[in-house]
């Protein structure tokens, strides 16, 4: 009897072994990327690895990096200070998630939004920035795109701040 649970155990730190070594090979490969990947060296802009790279993406959460973007912009040129309000409108509170919950009217500061944003990725937050910046927020998805193209993007289209 002890023979046989000896054997059961070798087999299974075997099957064990075996399915760590498979999942850690799986996620090695470039085929693992769900969507689209692409690694370059910086100092000589050589491609190492691509997947899907020529690809179009929904964004989705990347969308608020433009979003900081243009709230790091407004920072620098002095049209907004760290401790500037922004209010939630109800069209904003109503954004699905992730959010931080903000209720309609409900006043924040420009550095609680950049730490919902980069924290939280919180869609509430990212409408509440482009409607303070530019009204509505499709005005502030033109706003983004322009500054998309001036970057040298001419593949990427923004609709909304949140993605």
């Amino acid at each position: 009897m002890w023979n046989g649970l000896e054997s059961w155990r070798r087999g299974g730190v075997a099957v064990v072994l075996t399915l760590v070594l498979a999942l850690i090979l799986g996620l090695a490969t470039p085929a693992a990327a769900k969507e689209a990947s692409l690694v370059m060296d910086a100092d000589t802009g050589r491609v190492l690895s691509a997947a899907n790279a020529d690809n179009r993406n929904h964004p989705a959460s990347l969308t608020k990096m433009m979003t900081l973007y243009l709230v790091f912009e407004a920072l620098e040129s002095g049209r907004w200070g760290l401790t500037s309000p922004i209010t939630a409108s109800a069209r904003a509170a109503r954004q699905p998630a992730s959010r931080m919950g903000l209720a309609p009217g409900q006043t924040i500061t420009v550095e609680q939004a950049i730490l919902a944003l980069v924290t939280k990725s919180a869609n509430d937050v990212a409408t509440a920035v482009a409607e303070a910046m530019d009204r509505q927020e499709r005005d502030f998805a033109l706003r983004m795109t322009a500054k998309a193209r001036a970057l040298g993007m001419t593949r990427t289209t923004f609709r909304n701040a949140s993605g």
